[in-house]
């Protein structure tokens, strides 16, 4: 079933989204949503007679129509072209946070909840959706602090209000202030040719310098091909040192999360924040980490001693004295034992990688699993023309499922990583119509060049694979209620879904199917998929140690009762000491860049090793074990995985998936180790 490139019908009026904004219409959509939701809740405090149909319904209507303004406004704020848009999303961004506290602090609506909630009959009476919605709205206010006396809940206010816009502007810091150093050729030695292609210049003292920034496409080549160490250092400081106002920002939020979940009764921020997660408690979370940094330490060692063997030879070959290995060389000498022992250039292996058939191909895979039809569709109500839109239906009907956008390059003011954004999720109306989902997929891959396509490396793959887990997570949801759409699940669950998916970037045969040389379009030889499996363990010590380390950091200034804790200073040591790498002599400050550990992942980085031990199994015991075009597989996995999202628990869903508890087998063997 190949990729369509023309629509088959029309999809549903209103399922597009138009995103071309001016400031002024961002301001007074903003302010009429909270509006009509502040209505809504006056009217439902006004029920003498509770009941789901007058109180919960028209509250999980209401918060559909706020969640989906959220959505767009957050993910305008972080990739829209336009300063003043950007802007004014930023200051709604701030308005709909404050909205978002006043909502969750409303003590009469909680009343009319709560005797929903406690009347026997009428949870008796609803479906098992309905009966969860009840239960996560009356949890949500309770976590909200509706039971605090009424001081306290004004001081509660206060401090999560004050963490909104806090987090706020440590985002838009780093999505907005990046790194710009400027490079010599010479300097840039090591640098496949098409680094230079297109690249701004300036004259400096009459010398052409390159301009270089810390975003990715710039970055990562240099880190795994520029054989000076000057250079690659130079690059680490300037990234990791570009947002230092950040820091304070952190601090702050780490003490006003701690009063915060001292004021609801915890002794610690991540006993309140893993409460509603699957680990349940932190203690769990501390505990599979430290079981790996067991397991992990002395095959890292290994590794270690290995690269710096590789940088002591280089030293004594230039006759210059070796002064260490520190964190800027990993990815350096990590790539050059994979050339070596594997003998696998990186750089031959993004011949194969257009960006263009590597999209196609992967959303081959996704349309043929999951029984869908991808259709790319002409669409002028995008935020950039780099901007892909795609329509997607049931493969076998003509029932439309939702929308989905690819923006796939670097520009200024973007968003710096890669990302899922759900900007809006699906449910049902009473009326019988449907909020279709629409996703988009944010990524910074290279430009494509005068003399190439744009040319992904394998790590590349991968994460457009994953992303593009999460956008068919949010497409495959059906659910009555936005609540529980799509990724709404656990935070430790959420990405297991989409690193399930990663494996088909290292399948021989889904790969033999997309990956193409971009020149001669012959399909990348056996021999070189066997290389690349075969490689694809190389440094994993060292690289899930730093995994490691990033979740116990995250625990480590979470789940304290103290507030006086130095950031910047922890996070540097745990480096050194847990990921066994760090900068030596030389100071920076990583964590002002952390956007995980300063927004949602806020004591919940653990999440992506613990939801891996999940995904691992999936993959060994389903698609590995019955065929990874197995089609029974697919479909089983789309109806128990993705489709419940959050209506029921996800270790329900993984039970049902599974056809027993999961286990950690598959994942320790995924990276190199074996099970006790």
């Amino acid at each position: 079933m190949a990729l369509s490139t023309l629509a088959p019908s029309a999809a549903p009026k209103g399922s597009l989204i138009d995103f071309r904004l001016a400031p002024a219409e961002i301001a007074r959509q903003v302010e009429e949503c909270i509006d009509k939701e502040r209505a809504v809740m006056d009217a439902v405090a006004q029920e003498t007679a509770p009941t789901f149909a007058n109180v919960i319904a028209p509250l999980g209507q209401a918060a559909a129509k706020f969640d989906h303004k959220c959505c767009a406004i957050n993910f305008l704020m972080s990739i829209a072209v336009d300063k003043e848009v950007r802007d004014a999303c930023t200051q709604a961004d701030r308005l709909l946070d404050e909205f978002d506290i006043e909502r969750t602090m409303r003590e009469d609506v909680y009343k009319v909840v709560r005797a929903v909630y406690d009347s026997e009959d009428e949870m008796d009476r609803l479906d098992p959706e309905d009966r969860r919605l009840v239960e996560s709205m009356e949890l949500e206010y309770r976590r909200a602090g509706l039971l605090l006396p009424s001081e306290k809940r004004e001081q509660l206010a206060t401090v999560k209000k004050r963490q909104a816009d806090l987090v706020t502007d440590f985002d838009r810091a780093v999505n907005e202030v990046d790194a710009r150093v400027l490079l010599t050729r010479d300097e840039l030695e090591g640098l496949p040719d098409d680094y230079f292609d297109g690249r701004e210049t300036e004259e400096v003292d009459g010398e052409t310098k390159y301009v270089v920034t810390s975003k990715y496409p710039d970055l990562f080549p240099l880190m795994r091909y520029a054989k000076r160490e000057a250079t690659r250092k130079t690059m680490v400081i300037a990234t990791e040192n570009r947002c230092l106002d950040n820091i304070p920002r952190l601090q702050e939020l780490v003490k006003l999360r701690l009063e915060e979940a001292q004021l609801l009764g915890y002794n610690t921020y991540s006993e309140y924040a893993m409460e509603i997660l699957m680990a349940k408690v932190p203690q769990a979370a501390v505990d599979m980490e430290e079981d790996l940094i067991a397991r992990l330490t002395g095959p890292a060692k290994r590794e270690l001693a290995e690269l710096e063997a590789l940088k002591k030879a280089d030293m004594e070959s230039a006759s210059k004295p070796y002064t260490g290995f520190y964190y800027w060389d990993r990815a350096y000498y990590t790539r050059i034992v994979t050339e070596q022992r594997h003998k696998l250039k990186s750089e031959d292996i993004r011949q194969y990688f257009p960006l263009a058939q590597a999209t196609r191909g992967m959303l081959d895979i996704y349309q043929k699993m999951l029984g869908l039809r991808v259709v790319q569709i002409d669409n002028d109500l995008v935020w950039h023309p780099d901007v892909d839109t795609y329509e997607v239906w049931e493969a076998d009907e003509d029932v439309f499922v939702g929308h989905f956008h690819l923006d796939l390059y670097p520009r200024e003011g973007k968003f710096n990583h890669g990302a899922e954004w759900p900007i809006r999720r699906g449910c049902n109306h009473p009326d019988g119509t449907r909020d279709f989902p629409v996703a988009a997929l944010v990524a910074n891959f290279p430009r494509p060049t005068s003399t190439a396509p744009s040319l992904l490396p394998h790590s590349d793959v991968v994460t457009l694979m994953h992303e593009l887990g999460h956008v068919f997570h949010d497409l495959c949801a059906h659910t009555k209620w936005k609540w529980f759409h799509g990724t709404r699940v656990e935070r430790d669950f959420v990405e297991a879904p989409s690193q399930m998916l990663e494996n088909w970037a290292w399948d021989p045969a889904s790969l033999r199917k997309f990956a193409v040389h971009h020149e001669s379009g012959e399909p990348i030889p056996e021999e070189v998929v066997a290389k690349l499996v075969a490689a694809k363990n190389e440094g994993a010590g060292l690289s899930t140690l730093t995994q490691v380390f990033y979740g116990l950091f995250d625990l480590a200034i979470h789940n304290t009762t103290t507030s006086n804790i130095d950031v910047d200073k922890m996070y540097n040591d745990m480096r050194d000491q847990i990921a066994l790498l760090g900068t030596g002599d030389v100071v920076t400050h990583r964590v002002a860049v952390f956007t995980h550990v300063a927004g949602g992942y806020s004591s919940r980085y653990y999440g992506y090793l613990w939801s891996q031990v999940f995904s691992a199994d999936m993959y060994a015991a389903r698609f590995k074990g019955e065929g990874i075009d197995n089609a029974k597989t697919g479909s089983d996995y789309r109806t128990e995985i993705l489709c419940p999202g959050s209506s029921r628990d996800a270790m329900e869903s993984l039970e049902r998936f599974l056809g027993r508890k999961p286990d950690n087998a598959a994942f320790l063997e995924s990276i190199g180790l074996k099970a006790d």
